[in-house]
């Protein structure tokens, strides 16, 4: 269920002495002027979006780690990021992408920790993130009021929207700040997500009856992913993939079952949860029943990247991949 469209949102940064306002509204993003004079508007309450209009284009942005990936993707650099920035090991989490963390500022990577005192000492002009629902993504659900008083929150709905809808309206964020909507950059990252969605065609084409179980497996559970709850499976079939239909509620992103019901959907190519700190395939082959499943002992098993950020060349990037993993596998 979507959210209500949110009251009018206070704008004032007083923990700055600054007088910044801004108020919500019903309207979508739009390409930016070309110098930051004018009212600014993004985000379009009628989608979920928790939507702002300032009186100019904001400069400094701190992002969830997920859109300033994709910002920083399309050219503009924010300032400060909150959310995964380390992954396992030495590797850094997807989420964050290519943004040089040497440069920006990391106010938390905890879930629902922000430091008020930090993010004021950034100077932010805006700041981004998904929405689940009414869920302010990685944000202190207690300290919404504190943060506002910093600068003005715009939030992008993720529950129930399709991946390519998410795609777009982050582009669109990018060009409302100020980036070029036909720069190299933009322009290349569409292309090559749209050649990435052909090469899924074809690849389904070639393998029409492969059947694909993206789960989450750890030692206790085994958790399979819902095609219909979920934004990059809901994508991949629309592509011709075909996922199991879960006996998960619609909104549920999981079914959960035991290992005694791991083979509940005949599966030809399993994908595994890939993100840091999730239990990875060769650590699951401690588990006999995971060894017995007929795509773990033909040796088809890759990687739902789950929680890729919304950037044209990250999914065109995920969409090849399991392109590739469709064209290797048999049917079993």
């Amino acid at each position: 269920m979507r959210p209500a469209p949110r009251p009018t949102r206070r704008t004032a940064r007083d923990l700055l002495a600054l007088a910044a306002c801004g108020t919500l509204l019903a309207a979508c993003g739009a390409p930016a002027p070309e110098d930051r004079s004018g009212d600014w508007r993004f985000g379009d309450s009628g989608d979920g979006d928790v939507a702002v209009e300032l009186p100019e284009r904001p400069t400094r942005v701190v992002a969830y780690s997920g859109v300033a990936a994709a910002l920083w993707d399309y050219g503009f650099e924010v300032v400060g990021v909150f959310g995964p920035v380390k992954g396992t090991g030495d590797d850094r989490a997807p989420q964050i992408g290519d943004v040089d963390t040497e440069k920006v500022e990391v106010l938390s990577e905890t879930y629902g920790e922000l430091g008020i005192e930090r993010l004021a000492e950034v100077e932010p002009d805006l700041i981004v993130t998904h929405a689940y629902d009414d869920l302010l993504w990685y944000l202190p659900e207690d300290k919404t009021a504190q943060i506002e008083a910093v600068a003005p929150i715009a939030a992008i709905q993720v529950t129930g929207v399709e991946s390519e809808k998410s795609l777009k309206k982050t582009a669109d964020l990018a060009v409302a700040l100020g980036v070029d909507a036909e720069s190299p950059k933009i322009v290349a990252a569409r292309d090559s997500f749209e050649d990435a969605l052909a090469g899924l065609d074809d690849a389904v084409d070639a393998n029409p009856d492969l059947r694909v179980t993206a789960v989450s497996a750890n030692e206790a559970d085994f958790f399979v992913g819902n095609a219909a709850a979920s934004a990059e499976l809901g994508l991949f079939t629309r592509h011709g993939v075909r996922f199991p239909e879960t006996d998960a509620p619609v909104k549920d992103s999981f079914e959960q079952l035991s290992w005694e019901e791991a083979d509940k959907y005949p599966t030809d190519l399993l994908l595994q949860d890939s993100r840091p700190g999730k239990v990875t395939p060769a650590e699951l082959a401690d588990i006999g029943t995971w060894r017995k499943l007929p795509a773990v002992e033909a040796d088809q098993v890759g990687a739902w990247e789950v929680e890729t950020p919304y950037s044209y060349d990250r999914y065109a990037g995920v969409v090849t991949r399991l392109a590739g993993e469709i064209n290797d596998a048999d049917r079993l």
